[in-house]
């Protein structure tokens, strides 16, 4: 089985875009679901510029990088294609197993989910 990516967010950008691009954090929302059929989950990440996160090292002793994608300067056209590009060769044996390994790269929407 295999993973679609339906759409790609950055919700942040709808309300404001970055002052500068190459100093910014933004939440990209990927919304992807099983090659079978309709349906979606959300999985979410961070996309941080090498200078925010300098500025961010600043105020904090140490930064977790899970669920943090890194670029140089922020480009959603350019971020969107390589999640498309990498998602889509995800494969496993049924939805929970691909969903897991799109975990790995963003957080699954039911991730921490204990039901």
């Amino acid at each position: 089985m295999r993973v679609v990516v339906h759409s790609v967010r950055f919700p942040d950008l709808e309300l404001d875009p970055p002052g500068d691009p190459a100093d910014t954090a933004q939440l990209v929302e990927i919304y992807a679901g099983p090659s079978y059929g309709p349906g979606e989950e959300r999985f979410q990440a961070t996309v941080c510029t090498l200078a925010a996160l300098s500025r961010m090292l600043a105020d904090q002793e140490v930064i977790v990088g899970r669920h943090w994608l890194f670029v140089d300067h922020f480009e959603a056209g350019r971020v969107e294609r390589f999640l498309r590009k990498l998602i889509q060769n995800i494969e496993g044996a049924n939805w929970g197993e691909v969903a897991a390994k799109v975990g790995r790269l963003a957080q699954h929407e039911f991730e921490d989910d204990t039901n």
